[in-house]
């Protein structure tokens, strides 16, 4: 850590307990069991003692750092540089009355630009993967994110605009349909009809971009998996802001409860029987802050933004033509057969979405 950085943290550390200026003694850090994805961004817990007035006052937070372009990619460095900038425009410190982002401390960048947060700790007060009452709350807590921030103006040039292409992936568009047209025996014999359906859906993707072009915008966090979600003191507070910018009302629905599924984070036999429930949910808190807002379009919403991820099934089918048993990323321990089983529930799920948005 550079003296400037070391600097900053004790400043950060003086804001997290509530003095004036302190000196930083026992500083530790333990890496932490995160999703970090790529190289060269890494999410620990820092902590130690800080010595203030005579006091001795014990002290952690979380430390998340992106390093600079002359190690990290593009995609790395402008989501980290969107987080930081998002923290610094002050956008995360009033999102909604029941969603919140871990309060900042500090932060700090480096002459290489290696970008440095202290955040908040956030201990989550249900389980995970997801249950069905969490995932409901936190539906409904996004849905009041929604309508607080429906109709304003969302053109920071920072925030993120590109979460269509990055879900539909058009340049893996042509290997998709590769895969679900070979039509192998193994990958027929578990997907069956539902080939045929995925390549429906890949084809119809213009469309499916049309439907979420054409709807009400609002600020999203495009990133609302179970990972990311904490139930903390009855609010919601979503963690990781790499990704926020303006979306379709329903957007972040979609990350709850499909992209969720698809990682682990929760279950698809406990997400297929609430759907319905999470769509009112989220109705219900978009209506508190925006009486105004059509209902409607938040299972319009909803229902694209799942279509847009066509490349489950595609993933899917080129497993089982390999022999590869499936894997859901959140569960090491989870076995084939159970993560086969959840998946295609969550195939069965997305393409009826699918079918209700282009019929």
């Amino acid at each position: 850590m550079s003296e400037a950085a070391a600097t900053a943290l004790s400043a950060a550390v003086a804001r997290a307990v509530s003095r004036a200026s302190v000196v930083l003694e026992d500083v530790r850090q333990d890496a932490l069991d995160y999703d970090a994805f790529l190289a060269h961004r890494a999410v620990t817990r820092i902590h130690g003692v800080a010595l203030a007035d005579g006091d001795r006052i014990p002290w952690s937070m979380i430390e998340k750092t992106t390093e600079g372009p002359h190690l990290a990619i593009p995609y790395l460095t402008d989501n980290g540089d969107r987080e930081y900038a998002a923290y610094a425009s002050g956008l995360l410190e009033d999102l909604a009355p029941a969603v919140r982002a871990p309060r900042l401390y500090g932060s700090a960048v480096e002459d290489d630009g290696r970008t440095v947060l202290w955040l908040e700790e956030i201990h989550h007060d249900g389980t995970r993967p997801l249950d069905a009452d969490t995932i409901l709350e936190a539906a409904h807590d996004l849905g009041g994110l929604a309508g607080r921030w429906i109709g304003r103006p969302l053109d920071e040039p920072w925030m993120f605009d590109g979460w269509i292409d990055r879900h539909s992936q058009p340049e893996a568009a042509e290997r998709g349909l590769a895969t679900v047209r070979r039509r192998n025996p193994a990958v027929v014999a578990h997907l069956g009809d539902r080939l045929a359906a995925a390549e429906r859906l890949i084809l119809a993707q213009p469309d499916v971009r049309g439907v979420l072009e054409a709807l009400p915008h609002t600020l999203c966090h495009h990133d609302a998996v179970g990972a990311n979600v904490f139930r903390s003191d009855g609010r919601t507070v979503l963690i990781d802001w790499e990704s926020v910018g303006p979306g379709p009302v329903g957007a972040d629905l979609a990350s709850l409860l499909f992209s969720s599924v698809r990682r682990g984070d929760a279950s698809a036999f406990v997400v297929a029987p609430l759907l319905e429930e999470a769509v009112d949910a989220y109705a219900a808190g978009l209506h508190e802050e925006q009486p105004r807002a059509d209902i409607a379009d938040v299972r319009r919403g909803l229902d694209a933004s799942a279509a847009l991820r066509w490349k489950l099934a595609v993933d899917v089918a080129d497993g089982l033509e390999r022999g590869d048993v499936p894997r859901r990323g959140s569960l090491p321990e989870e076995t084939g057969e159970e993560a086969a089983e959840e998946l295609l529930v969550l195939i069965d799920l997305q393409l009826a979405a699918a079918e209700r948005t282009l019929a």
